[in-house]
């Protein structure tokens, strides 16, 4: 497809989620579709926390990628032939003015990503608009008729070279300050990625009685309060280390967007949180437990229970119950079976192969950034 303009609208609600996915978007559509990709986004210092090099200033080019501050006193901007407002965000009135003078190609809304039913009654369908403008809907799912999920085209190689490489991972160990994980063949190595929990008390109460050992990396996040809170210590921070029992638990800064792919590849089981870790821990090909963004209304008990359907359908039952029974608990959601901890993650890892061969069937499928892609393609000759 020759070369198009997008425009990417991005507000950072609550967490560094949204950006995350805009960002990886942004670089994908650029670095592998040759599009020149424009970005605005109302919060710089979340884009500098994903990406170091990213700058304070209100305009700069990125890796290739324009980036614009958000104002609440935006410019007039010539839009884009292809505009995508991103998880409901609302467009600057003038911009939306000056779409109605000249009409993009394209006005793309992307959703949350969603594994319920009503999905397929959704994405790719449009809504026209009281000014007459139509704006297409996408909604990344791991169904079959959904917008499937972001992927850069060579992520599973390059995971495959990383895994088969130990000095690979002892350098990149090296070049980030992560401590080695301890132990032989019969150790476990965990990612901790998540939102405060009242169920990480007794979760590393019962790592620390493990059988085996077990090495945990915590990523600063909201999860390091849940630490400080069960060790009555609030001034835990990035490179600190705990060691009771069977673990070693080490503090790690906030890796960039671009390093966490590998802390997720060198683990065994990954606890990942919101959506776009989710979706990285997919690709990763390794078991984990996902600790979604929790609602008001419950509805994420829903979003939660459509999503563990999906994504172990043709799984055995054995492996179905365990992990929806894990995922329930994990969320502080009630659950036919309560999971013990040390024999949990024994569970997980002897369905290691299943996770990784599941990774690879949901590669074979149109990724998110490619059926945008198709999507504007036709635009034209469609009208």
């Amino acid at each position: 497809m020759p070369t198009r303009h997008w425009d990417i609208f991005c507000t950072v609600i609550d967490n560094l989620g949204d950006i995350a996915t805009c960002w990886r978007l942004a670089q994908i559509l650029h670095h592998e579709h040759g599009q020149h990709v424009r970005l605005f986004v109302d919060e710089l210092n979340a884009l500098k926390t994903l990406v170091p090099a990213a700058q304070s200033t209100a305009q700069q080019t990125l890796y290739g990628i324009e980036v614009r501050q958000w104002t609440e006193s935006f410019p007039d901007t010539q839009p884009a032939q292809v505009v995508i407002e991103t998880f409901g965000c609302t467009l600057p009135a003038s911009y939306v003015r000056a779409m109605q003078a000249t009409p993009p190609l394209a006005w793309i809304n992307l959703e949350y990503m969603s594994c319920e039913d009503w999905v397929d009654n959704i994405h790719n369908h449009d809504s026209i608009l009281a000014h007459g403008l139509k704006k297409r809907f996408i909604i990344p799912s791991l169904r079959a008729h959904g917008g499937g999920l972001l992927r850069e085209s060579d992520l599973l190689r390059r995971r495959d070279d990383f895994l088969s490489h130990p000095a690979q991972q002892r350098a990149w160990c090296e070049q980030w300050n992560i401590p080695l994980p301890i132990g032989g063949a019969n150790s476990l190595k965990l990612s901790l990625f998540g939102y405060e929990n009242p169920q990480f008390a007794p979760f590393l109460h019962d790592l620390s009685q493990a059988p085996q050992p077990i090495t945990a990396y915590l990523p600063q996040s909201r999860l390091l309060n849940s630490l400080r809170e069960y060790l009555h210590n609030p001034d835990l921070s990035a490179g600190d280390t705990y060691q009771h029992g069977s673990l070693t638990l080490h503090i790690l800064p906030f890796l960039p967007q671009a390093e966490y792919d590998r802390l997720l590849w060198l683990c065994d089981i990954n606890f990942v949180r919101g959506e776009e870790s989710l979706t990285r821990a997919i690709w990763a090909g390794k078991p984990f437990i996902w600790h979604i963004y929790p609602t008001d209304d419950h509805a994420h008990q829903v979003k939660l229970n459509a999503f563990l359907e999906v994504y172990t359908e043709h799984g055995e039952d054995e492996h179905l119950q365990h992990l929806r029974a894990w995922m329930q608990q994990w969320n502080g959601l009630p659950s036919a079976t309560e999971v013990d901890i040390c024999s949990g993650l024994n569970m997980l890892i002897q369905h290691q192969e299943w996770h990784q061969r599941r990774s690879t069937e949901l590669a074979q499928r149109p990724n998110l950034c490619q059926q945008l892609m198709d999507f504007v393609a036709f635009v034209p000759a469609t009208g």
